[in-house]
């Protein structure tokens, strides 16, 4: 595989806002959310949902769902509302076999399948006739994963985390005040992290030098089974080059660099932005590394700083982010503190809970958004036309995901970087056991 350049768009060339504003549009029958649930989407952290939890309303794609537990543990997933007088069925109780209504006492397991209608006259009840809608759910990688979409639901595909040792895992979600795209944009616009993430803080890793020796990397797109890898490259100090690899991963999904600078090769951090609405969405976090456990303790921690008592984001645009004018002489850059998810926040969401993209002036910066818009909108067009879109697998085995790749590292000034790329893949630095360091 070979870099791609022709879709760097001129500073001159006319934004198609408008053709890019069905993208953001998720509910049933709108084109994009007719892609988005061709794909699994993380809906929740399993350890939020363990045994004995009560049923929770989840609002997803802009749909209200209700995901419980039955008596034997597994996980069902059903429209929220009791198809009878529309209660709202997460204030239901687990028993019999599934989750049976407040307000009149029908029950409903996990397929859907209404068991018994206990207020309606034995000769007249036709439970077998009543089947609440029903979403395949599945617990993998920590994630409780759904498919909303019709028909038989695709493999899931096989990243790296999802077998993983626990120790090997850390996850956590953010609620973001924005739409899902532009935030999963800024993941592959490598040059914002020469701005907006630059501190001066013990916790910035040894990598944030090569992001600040060169604040205008140029970059080259490799399309992949799930989407592109999207390469940056930047000069470094002693001649050789900061080589960055990233990945947009369809429809709404992106990876960076995975603490190569602590524990080497063989990390990631992967992202989903998944819809609640048009307005809002969730962003999952998945830092992973194949090859050493992680210190939760310390990732925890970090994330407690921007919590308050009641484990919300201190941090909103109401409060202008807490921004610290003072802090930014010679600590940060954005004045907002030291962890990147509020960087990223305070900057997609500053946008606007939709960004109006009839007013951007796109350059060749931006070559991973204008070719990750275009691939969705092919995406969407797929679907229409019935065909599969890009990165949905049928059978086992196919959905191997061997060709992603994602890492922070140095290379000679004149190297090939789809072929260094290339050669971790080869190396398969995310094989348990520790990948061979050499070129």
């Amino acid at each position: 595989m070979s870099p791609t350049n022709t879709d760097v768009p001129s500073m001159s060339s006319v934004h198609p806002g408008d053709r890019w504003n069905i993208l953001t549009r998720t509910g049933p029958g709108e084109p994009a959310g007719e892609l988005l649930r061709r794909y699994w989407q993380p809906i929740g952290i399993a350890s939020e949902f363990p045994a004995g939890a009560p049923p929770a309303h989840i609002r997803v794609l802009s749909e209200n769902l209700v995901l419980f537990r039955d008596e034997a543990g597994e996980l069902g997933l059903l429209a929220l509302l009791c198809p009878h007088r529309n209660a709202d069925l997460s204030y239901g109780r687990i028993e019999n076999g599934g989750l049976r209504c407040p307000y009149h006492g029908w029950l409903f397991d996990r397929s859907g399948a209404c068991l018994e209608q206990p207020n309606v006259p034995a000769a007249q009840r036709s439970a077998v006739n009543w089947r609440q809608p029903s979403f395949p759910v599945q617990e993998r990688g920590g994630l409780v994963w759904a498919y909303l979409g019709s028909g038989e639901p695709p493999v899931l595909p096989d990243y790296p985390f999802l077998d993983a040792p626990a120790e090997h895992v850390f996850i956590n979600r953010w609620l973001s005040e924005c739409n899902y795209l532009q935030a999963n944009e800024g993941n592959i616009d490598p040059s914002h992290t020469s701005f907006v993430h630059r501190m001066e803080h013990p916790a910035a890793d040894a990598t944030m030098t090569g992001f600040e020796a060169d604040s205008a990397p140029r970059l080259s797109v490799v399309e992949t089974s799930y989407g592109f890898r999207l390469l940056a490259e930047r000069d470094y100090v002693d001649g050789k080059t900061f080589l960055r690899c990233s990945n947009f991963i369809l429809p709404n999904g992106a990876s960076a660099n995975g603490f190569e600078a602590m524990y080497g090769l063989g990390g990631a951090t992967m992202l989903w932005h998944v819809p609640i609405d048009d307005h809002t969405h969730y962003r999952y976090e998945i830092t992973y590394h194949a090859h050493s456990e992680l210190d939760s303790a310390i990732l925890a921690q970090s994330i407690e700083a921007e919590l308050d008592e009641n484990g919300k984001r201190r941090r909103l645009l109401e409060n202008r982010f807490l921004q610290d004018r003072s802090e930014m002489i010679d600590k940060t850059f954005a004045g907002v503190g030291t962890a990147f998810p509020i960087h990223d926040l305070l900057v997609t969401e500053s946008m606007g809970s939709i960004s109006d993209r009839r007013t951007e002036h796109l350059t060749p910066s931006d070559l991973g958004v204008m070719r990750a818009r275009r691939m969705l909108l092919q995406a969407v067009e797929d679907v229409q036309a019935g065909k599969e879109p890009k990165g949905i697998w049928r059978e086992d085995g196919l959905g191997s995901f061997t060709d992603f790749v994602t890492f922070s590292d140095w290379i000679e000034k004149n190297a090939d970087p789809a072929e260094h790329a290339e050669q971790m893949t080869r190396r398969n630095i995310y094989a348990r056991t520790e990948p061979d360091n050499a070129g």
